[in-house]
């Protein structure tokens, strides 16, 4: 398993080490810690609500080959989006290495992304939700 490093600012998690500094709010390597429960195991009540469910294509709707697209649900079961429980936001890591954060608000979006990947990567593709109420949950997904 993975050492998962979460910065204490912004609830960003990193695999293995603490960067120098957060790339998403970029807070310093000190505002890191260690913490083994940053990511809630799937096997955790709730997970039909939580753990997202990644679908993954090799063709591109919008750059034909040049990026394969993926879609991510946060749940099995649609998660709620209300104003006192909601998705705040998806982040997206190929080979555990972090590539972006889509924030989200509970007043207009379903808790739902689409992406467009490089059509060279190649791995896997992780992606990890956090719940304002339970926390962050993660699935993968081979590119």
């Amino acid at each position: 398993m993975d050492n998962l490093f979460l910065c204490k600012v912004c609830g960003h998690i990193e695999f293995n080490a603490a960067p120098e500094k957060c790339p998403v709010c970029g807070a310093p390597k000190s505002s890191f810690a260690l913490n083994a429960e940053a990511v809630m195991p799937a096997e955790k009540e709730g997970k039909e609500k939580h753990v997202p469910v990644i679908i993954t294509t090799n063709a591109c709707g919008l750059i034909p080959d040049e990026c394969k697209d993926a879609h991510i649900k946060v749940g099995s079961t649609p998660h709620p989006m209300q104003e006192d429980h909601w998705i705040q936001w998806i982040d997206i890591y190929i080979n555990k290495k972090f590539s972006a954060r889509y924030m989200m608000f509970p007043q207009s979006l379903q808790a739902t992304i689409g992406i467009h990947i490089k059509s060279n990567q190649t791995g896997t593709l992780q992606a990890i939700e956090h719940c304002n109420k339970h926390g962050s949950w993660m699935a993968e997904a081979s590119l």
